[in-house]
């Protein structure tokens, strides 16, 4: 069981909270933290309400995993319901470092470490405030946030946008995406000139939902008849019937391929380094995984405006600019350039090699390290607590 006063030598424990292992970045990132951690010879738990989903097979089978008692209905109003089970074992368990796995959990986990000696550490996974956004709604955001970095211990944020907006609100931490894998890399280096007289390869990756927004990549595409194109389209959700639709009323549908939520890490690797242009016009986004995963293997991109945190990268792997969201003519038109004027492979690996998965989570631990005064930990697998 995690206690409070570590003995000398001991390295300090963590619990890491996410409300179940999803299909987005936050998810991927938060196993991959407690794996690394646990690989790291620290003391972790995953702590979660719901234990199913697409990325479950993503957790160390030698990592505890606890449930955190939780009712059903709307992911929301449950994780609100959970604050007095989660906060009850902050004071069971004695975690020095409560995790907080993204944007909705990060008030939850604050207030549940609250009066105990257990540090709460948030990450910011979505845009402070989203583009275009404002008046009332956006001030309140940006105080909400506030509000919570001021609790936290320590705040996560992936970009120096994000850090600036949240000066003078608490302990505020800019550190890499953990996001490049070792398969990403050796998919970069395996890359194939494409033949000429093949086809363009373009690929979207994302959930099938309004924040993706693909409807606009679509809209784009049905502008570029002159480009012999194919697009592949790897993700699930709710929209998927009316993004096929539309394919077929732009007459396009014979160039698009729904490939479903691709779960495999080296799948997607593969389908990342096979294309010459993944295409994001999100209409919101922290920083974006996928985006960082497709420059990682090798593939160029064309991306909307969803973060201010995007820029540095998209100009650090030479691509075309960030174009506004929702404009289907300058993103037909990015598209066209960038096909044309590729970045050399160099640049990409570079402008990515702080986001390596190993190099960006050693990041985090020393980052944790420093928070509780911990001392380092001993590289070798430890067995969980109970």
């Amino acid at each position: 069981m995690f206690q409070f006063g570590r003995p000398a030598g001991r390295a300090f424990s963590v619990a890491v909270y996410l409300y179940q292992p999803g299909d987005g970045g936050l998810d991927r990132v938060a196993i991959l933290l407690a794996n690394h951690l646990l690989q790291r010879g620290v003391p972790v738990e995953l702590w979660m309400a719901r234990t199913d989903g697409p990325a479950a097979h993503l957790i160390d089978p030698a990592l505890t995993v606890r449930r955190v008692p939780a009712p059903g209905g709307k992911r929301r109003l449950s994780m609100i319901a959970q604050f007095p089970a989660l906060a009850a074992m902050v004071r069971r368990y004695r975690p020095d470092i409560l995790y907080s796995a993204g944007n909705q959990s990060n008030m939850l986990v604050a207030l549940a470490a609250l009066g105990t000696d257990t540090k709460a550490v948030g990450r910011i996974s979505n845009p402070i405030v989203r583009p275009g956004q404002r008046g009332p709604g956006a001030i309140a955001r940006l105080l909400r946030f506030r509000g919570i970095a001021r609790l936290s211990d320590l705040t996560i944020v992936m970009g120096e946008h994000d850090r600036a907006l949240l000066a003078q609100s608490g302990d505020i931490r800019l550190l890499p995406r953990p996001t490049v894998t070792r398969a990403m890399e050796q998919a970069r280096n395996g890359r194939t000139a494409r033949d000429p007289g093949d086809p363009c390869r373009l690929l979207m990756v994302g959930r099938l939902t309004p924040q993706k927004d693909q409807a606009t990549a679509l809209a784009a595409l049905a502008r570029l008849p002159h480009l012999d194109w194919r697009l592949t389209i790897a993700g699930q959700g709710p929209l998927r019937a009316d993004l096929e639709r539309q394919c077929a009323a732009l007459g396009i549908a014979d160039r698009v391929d729904f490939a479903g939520y691709v779960g495999d890490p080296d799948a997607l690797a593969a389908l990342m380094a096979d294309a010459d242009l993944l295409l994001q016009p999100s209409r919101w986004e922290g920083l974006c995984a996928t985006l960082i995963e497709a420059l990682a293997c090798g593939a160029g991109v064309v991306a909307t405006d969803s973060t201010p945190n995007i820029g540095p990268l998209l100009a650090a792997a030479g691509q075309h600019p960030a174009v506004r969201v929702g404009d289907a003519a300058a993103f037909a038109r990015a598209i066209e350039r960038t096909l044309a004027h590729p970045a050399p492979p160099a640049m990409l690996a570079a402008a990515t090699r702080d986001h390596g998965v190993q190099r960006a989570l050693d990041r985090y631990l020393r980052t944790f390290e420093g928070l509780v005064g911990a001392p380092a930990p001993q590289p070798v697998r430890s067995p969980a607590l109970s």
